[in-house]
């Protein structure tokens, strides 16, 4: 299963070298796996469960930057460790985090809707999903509902992503969601921003948190000079990480070219 995680999609001959095992062996397990509603099974190998069928607005962003999105949570699930609390706020990167969780001893809050659908069922992960109004382009829950059940909740890490980055902060595109996300790391130990490097200097209209108000930050690499000395300054830990090279699914399940 971590192989698919890792990859998106494997070949049974694949994960028959990586596992040790025949690949008879592997057809049973992918066939559980499949009925656990964790992956689905393709000609000769199987990929990552797609729980929704997305909206077009949701898929249009899952599309840009999927192999970006995916190592920046390949490194995002790489933090988190058994029997923690965390958030996941919306967002296509979150969603690809989300697939990446499955399975994990591990308690998730979130607020959208979508990501609880992708770790649904997934035992032993735990998914609490907040009240609120539905946003229909992002699958988030707003509003004074979705702040109260989030408050009632102490979080060890909360991973969020955000639309653009300016020398002011991290921003949005909408101010409810941006409202929730801000709610989310006023409880959290930790916070972790899941940034891809093309949102640099891109603003929006609402502000989620300062550059100096992130514990983490991971993103895709190269990233300019001027930006990382900028980010390291105000204060959180950058992680970059390279992006991958090798096809993956988006946060949509449509599998792109690196």
């Amino acid at each position: 299963m971590l192989a698919i995680h890792t990859r998106g999609t494997c070949s049974v001959a694949d994960l028959a070298v990586i596992a040790g095992a025949s690949e008879a062996t592997i057809r049973r397990d992918l066939a559980a796996l499949e009925r656990q509603g964790m992956v689905d099974r393709t000609w000769g190998g199987a990929t990552a469960h797609v729980a929704l069928r997305y909206r077009e607005g949701f898929a249009r962003r899952a599309a840009v930057g999927a192999s970006a999105k995916h190592a920046v949570a390949l490194a995002a699930a790489a933090l988190v460790q058994p029997n923690l609390v965390i958030g996941l706020s919306g967002g296509t990167t979150c969603t690809v985090l989300a697939r990446m969780l499955r399975g994990r001893p591990i308690n998730v809050v979130t607020n959208a809707v979508n990501v609880a659908a992708e770790l649904y069922g997934a035992r032993p992960t735990k998914v609490i999903l907040s009240g609120g109004a539905l946003k229909a382009n992002s699958y988030e829950l707003v509003g004074a509902a979705a702040d109260a059940i989030i408050r009632s909740y102490h979080l060890d890490v909360f991973f969020l992503s955000c639309s653009g980055v300016t020398e002011a902060g991290f921003t949005r595109r909408d101010h409810a969601e941006a409202a929730v996300v801000r709610t989310f790391r006023a409880v959290s130990e930790r916070t972790v921003l899941l940034l891809e490097r093309s949102k640099l200097g891109r603003h929006n209209p609402a502000r989620v948190a300062g550059l100096g108000e992130v514990d983490d930050v991971i993103v895709d690499g190269p990233v300019p000079a001027g930006w990382l000395a900028r980010l390291a300054a105000a204060g959180p830990r950058v992680h970059v990480c390279d992006a991958v090279a090798w096809n993956v699914p988006d946060a949509a399940g449509v599998i792109r070219p690196a």
